[in-house]
């Protein structure tokens, strides 16, 4: 399909569990059938962004007696390029570790960043770090471009962090 004009390919908000990570999954893989380089990587960005949602978000809601964490993904097209971005909320004391880290990530070429990726695979976890930033690294390396990632104070405990993948060729 051909898009050449600002247009939303999946939009997903509310709980997140095994069976949305698949249905939007699905739903990515149908839309860009004919296009297999540009389904991998946009289904990699999206299967880490998910992730990061399923396994960090601080908000959760009971579905059917399973605890499900809480948060948004976006997939959109936009003036020759491709966005996607994901929301979910976070506990303030953990912003600082990841505020930190997406700088450097920036600044890094890709085959800085691979080398990056194999060192942090082999530190321990930091404290007040629920990941080990694995998933950033990979984030960068995929998209190409620099990480765009906020955060929204919501009060003295929590905030929302955002994270949005910008790429126009694939």
């Amino acid at each position: 399909m051909s898009l050449n004009v600002k247009s939303s390919i999946i939009s997903h908000s509310g709980y997140i569990n095994e069976k949305i990570i698949i249905e939007k999954g699905d739903q990515l893989r149908t839309f860009f059938n004919s296009d297999i380089h540009k389904s991998r990587k946009i289904f990699s960005i999206y299967m880490e962004l998910i992730q990061n949602i399923f396994y960090y978000s601080c908000e959760k809601t009971n579905v059917n007696g399973q605890s499900c964490s809480v948060g948004s993904i976006d997939v959109e097209y936009d003036n020759n390029k491709y966005i996607i971005k994901s929301r979910n909320k976070a506990e303030n004391k953990f912003i600082e570790n990841i505020k930190n880290k997406f700088p450097l990530i920036n600044s890094l070429s890709k085959e800085q960043l691979r080398k990056l990726k194999i060192e942090t695979r082999r530190e321990p976890q930091a404290p007040l770090s629920k990941g080990a930033g694995i998933g950033l690294i990979q984030l960068a390396i995929l998209s190409g471009n620099p990480l765009n990632i906020f955060f929204e104070k919501i009060d003295d405990s929590f905030s929302y962090y955002n994270i949005h993948i910008t790429f126009s060729k694939i």
